[in-house]
C-alpha cells in the first residue's frame, strides 16, 4: 500500500506512489503464493489470495492513470 501510494512513508510521513517497486513486491508476495502452496490453512491461503487480488486490481488502477 505504501509503493502504491495508498499510506504513507512511515519513516517519511509522504505518500507517494512507486509503481515499479509496488509490482515488484506484488510478484514477490506471487511468488510466496506459489512455494507455499499445500503447505498453509484454509484461512492463510484465502487471506493471501484475497490480499494479492486486491493489491493487483490497485496496481492495475493506479497504472492505467498513468498511461
Amino acid at each position: 500500500l505504501i509503493a502504491l501510494g495508498d499510506m504513507p512513508h512511515p519513516a517519511t510521513r509522504k505518500q507517494a506512489a512507486n509503481l515499479p517497486q509496488a509490482k515488484y513486491l506484488i510478484d514477490l508476495l506471487g511468488g510466496l503464493e506459489d512455494k507455499t502452496k499445500r503447505n498453509l490453512s484454509a484461512d492463510e491461503e484465502r487471506l493471501l489470495k484475497d490480499a494479492l487480488y486486491q493489491l493487483r486490481m490497485r496496481y492495475l488502477a493506479k497504472a492505467g492513470k498513468q498511461s
